[in-house]
């Protein structure tokens, strides 16, 4: 194809530079793409950094360091115009690219194509997400406080068919991606965005009555879109322990969990297995899967592929009946079958017995202090004392049981690993009473890849720290953290603390206690600025953009004053189809955060956060925050009573660009707003304009006290528009 385009070059370059002209303000947007990713090179043009595997631009044999000179007639200054230029062009069609290689000029023919065909990852199952279940059906029918305010204010202002049209602009998102994998909540948001207010508070209604580990498998399942399943038999003896019923039971949830990989051979789960800590390694440091090499790129790509082959159901029924020793008391019935045997040297102190089976070791410890050292167990269980466990490495011991329990009764316990998470397995950890500390690295504290981690707390001030993915982290599963009282410090680096990630449910539950979250202190900003940070933590849902969708990541605090800081991405955020939703349910809370937090999305995605009470300060650095979203995405931010203070950047309180939604309300109490930018605006839709719709920017105080505005035309009792569809209402 360069060869054809030699004769075409010449022409274009005897018309002479004159005949290049400035990319224009409007240009058509017929949704064309290439698949490349291009970087500015201050006043000497774009340079290619990255070609898609699967699209044209590749075949057309365009290469990474090429300098784009032009789009003729076109010369892009700057990668939006570069976008705009390709967008122009209908899938189909072929555009030219005039590109400087090696000192010399080329001219490259290439062909046009869609999004469906540029991420085939997303569509190679030809699944459908526009399922509605009864919820959602209800949620349809049924009509929130916020919507009503919005529907009349909409109304007053006559924007009616602009809403329309920016409905009609994410349908087309909508329909623009494969669907597999995603959510049906995400799909139902983003094709109702007034009923994410129902949809928030149907979640923290639901985990507000949840009384034990089963309720909240439930609702993970629930949101996971699967089938109810039947309850498993309830113990004959809740209250005590029945040693051969702990065995039967745990060979019963090792069989189901190794029928959720039915339909991967042998081969296959050893590969999935080791691909799942190259594809965390990458999604530790970019949000990109094909941010490295072609090879690293298809190795993802291969991993998800074996990843959606796992049946979740299963994997849930094993849980189910792990969480039924979440009630026992430390009272033991012994085994009537066997013996105990000497304990592994791993296992340190007093133990009162154990036994080998070809799945692993049955401890029982005393109550004084013991050490398990990378015990291969399939079940701990220790009465008492300060104890120290490690965990067995999940890479290097793929013939541990795919069913584990640990149940811990008493002390100040530490805890060093990944105990309660799981990589293609299903493992519970219970820790009844004491001050405890939890470390791990990746997949820890109630984390899971294709399959279930659970950490249950019963009592006690704790410390949870890590790096990325714990804390509530699922791909592929479900990871459940739920902490039941005391003063607790949350800390990791950053993909903790309530995320969801492809078709994962993370849940991070803290029912009582003043407790603080941390995700704010070593992963480097996904924006290259310095002394700023990634987060993605605090009730995150983010997918693997062009790889796949997102799932549903939550936070839940049920009281106390609360403290939260967290990066980039952080504290009911969403990105790339998923929704992120972190509801306080009451206490005088601080929300510190950097850049799309605090109820904020980007890329077809929603982003939450509910506060049901308090007088709480919210705070944040950099743009797209306190109710904003960026590129057909919502970010919603509901304060519901309180004497509150929002201080934001650009881009904050009620703000919205590339035709996105961007809600603010504020339901009771004397209020401070102060924000560079924002305050119910409807920026801009430069790069997007071919959608044909405005952005919805809205900011919403409806206490009926007095509320102060850094921005001059917001006043006490009065209501504005600004561009686009910005709505200001103070009543």
């Amino acid at each position: 194809m360069i060869i054809a385009g030699i004769l075409i070059l010449v022409s274009f370059l005897s018309a002479g530079a004159e005949q290049v002209a400035q990319v224009p303000v409007e240009l058509p947007n017929r949704y064309g793409v290439i698949g490349v990713r291009v970087r500015q090179l201050g006043d000497h043009g774009l340079a290619i950094i990255k070609l898609n595997p699967d699209g044209p631009a590749r075949t057309a044999g365009l290469r990474v360091g090429d300098r784009i000179v032009a789009v003729p007639p076109y010369r892009p200054n700057n990668a939006d115009e570069f976008s705009r230029c390709v967008q122009s062009f209908a899938p189909g069609q072929t555009l030219s690219l005039q590109v400087e290689r090696e000192g010399e000029l080329l001219l490259v023919e290439c062909p046009v194509t869609d999004v469906y065909h540029l991420y085939p990852l997303m569509g190679e199952e030809n699944r459908s997400a526009a399922a509605i279940s009864q919820r959602h059906f209800n949620w349809s029918q049924t009509t929130g406080t916020t919507e009503e305010i919005l529907s009349e204010l909409k109304t007053y202002h006559q924007v009616d068919a602009d809403v329309d049209a920016l409905n009609r602009a994410l349908k087309t998102e909508l329909d623009r991606y494969g669907a597999d994998a995603r959510s049906q909540d995400v799909h139902f948001a983003l094709s109702h965005p007034l009923k994410v207010e129902l949809q928030a508070e149907y979640m923290g209604a639901s985990l507000h009555r949840a009384a034990g580990l089963p309720d909240y498998l439930f609702i993970a399942q629930h949101h996971l879109d699967l089938s109810p399943l039947p309850q498993p038999p309830p113990l004959t003896d809740r209250p005590n322990l029945h040693i051969d019923t702990l065995l039967s039971d745990l060979k019963l949830a090792n069989s189901y969990v190794d029928s959720a990989f039915v339909m991967l051979s042998l081969a296959e789960r050893a590969a999935l297995r080791h691909g799942t800590a190259s594809l965390l390694r990458r999604f530790d440091h970019s949000f990109l899967l094909d941010a490295g090499t072609l090879s690293e790129s298809e190795s993802h790509k291969n991993t998800l592929r074996l990843a959606k082959k796992v049946q979740l159901s299963p994997l849930f029924y094993a849980a189910q009946i792990l969480a039924r020793y979440v009630d026992t008391h430390p009272v033991i019935h012994w085994p009537t079958s066997a013996p105990s045997e000497n304990p592994p040297p791993n296992a340190q102190g007093n133990i009162l017995y154990a036994r080998h089976t070809p799945l692993g070791w049955l401890i029982i410890g005393d109550t004084g202090p013991n050490y398990y050292d990378k015990v291969d167990a399939w079940c701990i269980i220790d009465l008492g004392g300060n104890d120290v466990y490690v965990q067995p490495s999940e890479q290097t011991s793929a013939q541990r049981p795919r069913a584990r329990l640990y149940i811990d009764y008493a002390g100040d316990d530490h805890y060093i690993g990944g105990i309660g998470s799981a990589l293609g397995a299903v493992e519970l950890l219970i820790d009844k009473k004491g001050n405890d500390q939890y470390r791990g690295t990746q997949l820890f504290q109630g984390a899971a890849f294709c399959g279930i981690g659970m950490l249950w707390d019963q009592a006690g001030n704790d410390i949870y720290s890590g790096q990325s993915a714990g804390q509530g982290t699922a791909f592929f599963g479900a990871g459940i953290l739920v902490d039941r009282a005391g003063d607790d410090l949350f800390h990791a680096a950053h993909i903790a603390q309530g995320f969801g990630g492809m078709r994962g449910f993370g849940l991070l539950v803290d029912r009582s206690g003043s407790d603080a979250y941390l995700a704010d202190y070593r992963a480097p900003s996904l924006y290259g600025e310095d002394g700023q940070f990634a987060g993605l933590a605090q009730g995150v849902g983010c997918g693997f953009r062009g790889f796949g969708s997102g799932g549903l990541g939550v936070l839940y605090d049920e009281n106390g004053d609360d403290s939260y800081q967290a990066g980039e991405f952080s504290q009911g955020a969403g990105y790339f189809f998923a929704l992120g939703l972190l509801f306080d349910k009451s206490g005088n809370d601080t929300y510190r955060g950097r850049r799309y937090v605090q109820g904020a999305a980007a890329h077809q995605a929603v982003g939450l956060l509910v506060d049901a009470e308090g007088n709480d300060r919210y705070r944040t650095k950099g743009a797209a925050s306190l109710g904003s979203a960026w590129d057909a995405a919502i970010g919603y931010l509901e304060d519901r009573a309180g004497n509150d203070i929002y201080r934001g950047g650009d881009l904050s309180q009620g703000a919205a660009a590339m035709n996105g939604w961007g809600i603010l309300v504020d339901r009771m109490g004397c209020d401070h707003y102060w924000a560079h930018t924002g305050q119910a605006i409807g920026s801009s839709t430069s790069y997007w304009g071919g959608r044909n719709a405005f952005n919805f920017g809205v900011l919403i105080d409806n206490g009926g006290q007095l509320d102060t505005y850094n921005q001059a035309d917001r006043k006490n009792n009065s209501t504005q528009k600004t561009p686009g569809i910005g709505l200001f209402l103070d009543r």
